[in-house]
């Protein structure tokens, strides 16, 4: 996630030219959603050994396209 965050930080400026902090603010928003998304599906990895059905939900979880 650090090297993807890191090109488009890198790329930012080219999406607004002459105008960084909004090419930084809207970097800004997509990584924050993109850090969410991977926080929940990590607590959602962490839960899942000691749940009930836990060999169901991992195989669904490596197996789903």
């Amino acid at each position: 996630m650090a090297l993807f965050d890191g090109v488009a930080l890198g790329l930012a400026p080219a999406a607004r030219p002459g105008d960084i902090p909004a090419a930084v603010a809207d970097y800004e928003h997509e990584m924050f959603e993109r850090a969410d998304a991977a926080s929940r599906e990590s607590a959602q990895m962490q839960e899942t050994p000691a749940a009930p059905g836990a060999a169901r939900r991992i195989l669904a979880f490596f197996t789903r396209t």
